[in-house]
């Protein structure tokens, strides 16, 4: 295990001292998280710009794109850039000023773009056409399908939420509680009936999404395999040589957290309300190639089961390296 950082260091006595944390989780937490990095990328195929967590509203530490854009096919931003659906989009437009020639922009929304003081169904509505005004395709359990026949990637794109159990199901429903009383990114955001947005939302729309993200990759895998799709099928038109790759705003794995992340040793809620465990879809027959993440504290590419995951959050000030002209090739 990595050697923690000072804060990590300061943080850990008084947690213990205070008697808020199982000392044996923390250390299966940590040795649950063992990465392994992966080799350059291939030559060839098709670059994938990726940025996320840009929160260009914050206070005092403006942020801009690259005076110079990297050398990118396809634009991926994992969510959180921005108050507001519309808001996002919108500068993601005015920061790039057509600067992409035409090249796709792809969002999904992270907590920061529901937080319009409406529902979550009407904020999707209003920043998608938004979008489509704009030129930037906003995806929430959706697919597109990016290239040509036969060496095209299909991209997955979902909030995903969280489903609260990365500490085992039995610890959902505490993870949930204590997200109730203290989950501050979620005011503003309203559910469709009218109330708040809260955890047990959240882990239905991560059914929701899950459940899509595994059905369209099955969808991909078989028809690359040379069977064709049924009218009910969620995804058309896949050749042999096609990818699948994921966009979500929240992480597939709790390996997506650092073991030396000061979060480990809060409350459970905080780290369930980043991640899920998703660790069997990145293993099954129709993985994707690639999953791409925002949500936590630093950047990460590790592979994971048969999936390379990459996440490029611009941090806090004070943070880790932050790269914002990030490109992975697929």
């Amino acid at each position: 295990m990595p050697q923690p950082d000072k804060a990590y260091d300061d943080f850990v006595p008084w947690v213990f001292r205070h008697g808020r944390l199982d000392r044996r989780r923390v250390e299966r937490s940590a040795a649950a998280n063992a990465r392994t990095p992966v080799a350059p990328d291939p030559p060839g195929g098709m670059r994938l710009w990726i940025l996320s967590d840009l929160d260009v509203d914050r206070a005092g530490d403006a942020f801009r794109l690259p005076e110079a854009l990297p050398a990118f096919d396809a634009m991926l931003v994992a969510g959180n850039v921005a108050e507001g659906l519309c808001g996002s989009v919108e500068w993601l437009a005015s920061a790039l000023g057509g600067r992409h020639e035409g090249r796709p922009v792809i969002l999904v929304p992270g907590p920061r773009e529901y937080r319009t003081g409406t529902s979550v169904s009407e904020t999707l509505r209003t920043g998608r056409e938004r979008g489509q005004e704009l030129g930037i395709t906003v995806l929430a359990d959706e697919t597109v399908r990016l290239g040509g026949p036969g060496d095209a990637v299909h991209l997955v794109g979902a909030t995903l939420w969280s489903d609260w159990a990365i500490h085992g199901a039995s610890r959902a429903g505490c993870a949930r509680t204590q997200a109730r009383h203290r989950w501050v990114e979620a005011e503003g955001i309203g559910a469709d009936d009218g109330r708040p947005w809260g955890p047990h939302d959240a882990a239905g729309a991560h059914a929701r999404s899950r459940a899509y993200i595994e059905d369209v990759l099955a969808s991909i895998v078989v028809q690359r395999h040379g069977f064709r799709p049924t009218p009910a099928s969620l995804v058309s038109g896949v050749g042999a040589g096609d990818r699948a790759v994921v966009l979500t705003h929240h992480a597939p794995s709790p390996r997506s957290l650092a073991p030396d992340w000061s979060g480990w040793l809060c409350d459970e809620w905080l780290a369930a309300s980043q991640v899920s465990d998703l660790e069997a879809v990145l293993d099954a027959w129709g993985a994707p190639a690639l999953w791409v993440h925002g949500r936590v504290p630093a950047a990460v590419d590790l592979r994971l089961r048969k999936t390379r995951v990459v996440a490029n959050p611009r941090p806090a000030p004070g943070g880790r390296a932050f790269d914002a002209g990030l490109v992975v090739t697929v």
